[in-house]
């Protein structure tokens, strides 16, 4: 009996300094928070978020409290997530890009025209006479539609004039107005209204697709060309 006392009071004796009791599930030395008071923890928190439990100062207590309703940061303590804020400001517009590579060649085209002959030319006249009573002759020779002119001139195919009466040319000149086509047109003018004067206007014209040329437009232009010249021959010779 003696014996066994001797050998457990060594072991009454020793003490544990470093030792703390703890309390597993409402108390951690550790954590800066505690739901209990406690020596280091005795300041309980009305507002922050620490509200409702025991801290060891007074400054946790002062952070600002997360309202859910207005914060649109995501609160931890469960995990919500507040609405999308605003739209950023657009940012600056980047470098423009290399150029892209060049489309293929196209087609060749046709062979234009080199030269002027009987199949892309073709001359077309006309002619009037002046009222009586009228001193002014006008007459316009025109092309096909499409067609432009390369050159016109004008004879005074007949006259009859009053006694020292004289003819005056007003206008000689290409027609280029679109809406008219391409052609020749020629104004005289007498001084006696006695007067009388036929006016004969010739216009040379390049023929544009579709062709102006058939048998009957050839027999036309040379004809045409024939009694031109011929005129303009006794004009130069009478």
């Amino acid at each position: 009996m003696m014996r066994a006392l001797i050998i457990l009071v060594p072991f009454t004796s020793i003490t544990f300094p470093n030792v703390k009791a703890q309390e597993y599930g409402n108390y951690n030395d550790d954590d800066g928070y505690s739901t209990y008071p406690t020596d280091n923890k005795k300041y309980e928190c009305r507002t922050g978020p620490f509200e409702g439990f025991f801290v060891s100062s007074v400054e946790f207590c002062k952070h600002i409290k997360f309202d859910d309703k207005d914060d649109d940061r995501k609160d931890v303590r469960d995990n919500r997530t507040g609405t999308p804020g605003p739209a950023g400001p657009q940012g600056p517009q980047g470098i423009q890009g290399p150029p892209g590579t060049n489309g293929t060649q196209g087609i060749q085209g046709q062979p234009g025209i080199t030269q002027l002959n009987a199949t892309n030319v073709y001359l077309v006249s006309n002619s009037s006479t002046n009222d009586q009573g009228d001193t002014i002759v006008f007459v316009q020779a025109l092309c096909d539609s499409g067609d432009f002119v390369i050159n016109g001139g004008f004879l005074i195919f007949s006259a009859d004039l009053a006694e020292n009466d004289t003819i005056t040319t007003i206008l000689d000149a290409p027609i280029v107005i679109p809406t008219l086509g391409g052609g020749w047109q020629t104004a005289v003018g007498v001084d006696d209204e006695s007067s009388s004067v036929t006016l004969v206007v010739a216009a040379l014209c390049f023929d544009n697709p579709p062709p102006h040329w058939d048998l009957k437009s050839l027999f036309l232009f040379f004809f045409e060309l024939f009694v031109f010249i011929i005129i303009d021959y006794l004009k130069i010779n009478i």
